[in-house]
């Protein structure tokens, strides 16, 4: 049976409540009776610019609300509602030190008194940087958002007793590698795809992932023409384009999330390639159409796998 937003958020703060030793019972009211108690803060560390942040920013105030006009949270007898503290981590940003993440983090600790942290920070590093300090003040922590490194839970698991208040239900680049190898190869048993040029972001999960899907690919008889690493907030990405396309590259593979990558489909980019039509990430493959003018095939179809919702057009990939 599937169970609601609110009583998933619920029962995720009945730990952090129970664990930050607010109490030792806490459940959603079932009652619109109103909440008297003192308010329990969650600190929400987000980069709150970005989709990342902003859209988990929405959900977790829309489950506030939900649980606050229910009656809040009883503990102790009591009912107390909820308080959400969002402050904007810009760890997403191209040229925002890590130590802005950290800033925050400290600050919803120690100026809004945050029982427990739920969200981020986003970014791999960040989140990294941020664990001895969450750590430190012994803070129930629950990345929801991004963080897709495994040397997160890896940390976790060789210091657990530093680390147990530190949770992740995020997935991680070694599982996203996985499934992009995993879907490709399809493409090449089912279509007989076999040249493919990779171009991801300067970032760990993503630098991580197209080594890990080049690693992959290879033994199943892909050709790797290339691998382009370009940083956060690129606006060009026509040097790799070019190479893709003067290798006779059937699949480009594209790991990014920046929201810079919107230029794909402006005239700055993929226009000057007439053959590629929608935006698409982290695959995008297919033949020429029949009667393109450019000699040789070229990309023209686009496949979107998301690891985060997204709505963007795609169009079947044509043989």
């Amino acid at each position: 049976m599937k169970r609601s937003k609110t009583a998933i958020f619920a029962t995720a703060l009945g730990v952090l409540a129970v664990a930050s030793g607010i109490g030792l019972y806490c459940a959603v009211g079932s009652s619109a009776s109103q909440p008297a108690g003192k308010p329990i803060i969650i600190g929400a560390p987000l980069s709150t610019q970005y989709l990342y942040g902003w859209a988990a920013q929405r959900g977790m105030v829309l489950a506030v609300e939900e649980i606050n006009a229910r009656g809040g949270v009883l503990v102790g007898g009591v009912r107390r509602p909820l308080a959400l503290e969002v402050l904007d981590t810009r760890d997403l940003e191209p040229g925002v030190p890590l130590s802005e993440a950290l800033l925050v983090v400290e600050r919803l600790i120690l100026e809004k008194k945050a029982a427990a942290l739920v969200g981020g920070p986003v970014r791999s590093e960040a989140a990294l940087a941020a664990m001895d300090l969450i750590a430190k003040h012994k803070k129930i922590s629950i990345l929801t958002t991004g963080a897709l490194t495994p040397a997160y839970h890896r940390r976790v698991a060789e210091n657990y007793e530093k680390y147990k208040y530190l949770f992740r239900i995020t997935s991680e680049a070694g599982q996203l590698a996985k499934e992009a190898i995993d879907l490709l190869d399809s493409l090449r048993q089912a279509d007989g795809f076999d040249r493919i040029f990779i171009m991801v972001q300067d970032v760990a999960h993503a630098r991580a992932i197209g080594g890990l899907v080049a690693k992959g690919l290879e033994p199943k008889g892909w050709k790797v023409l290339g691998n382009e690493v370009y940083p956060t907030g690129a606006l060009d990405y026509s040097t790799g384009l070019l190479k893709a396309k003067d290798q006779g590259a059937q699949i480009l593979f594209v790991w990014m999330d920046h929201p810079e990558t919107a230029t794909w489909s402006s005239s700055g980019t993929i226009s000057r390639f007439p053959s590629c039509r929608s935006p698409g990430s982290p695959v995008w493959s297919s033949n020429r159409e029949p009667g393109h003018r450019a000699a040789g095939p070229w990309p023209t179809g686009w496949l979107r796998r998301l690891t985060r919702g997204m709505p963007l057009p795609m169009r079947p990939l044509s043989r």
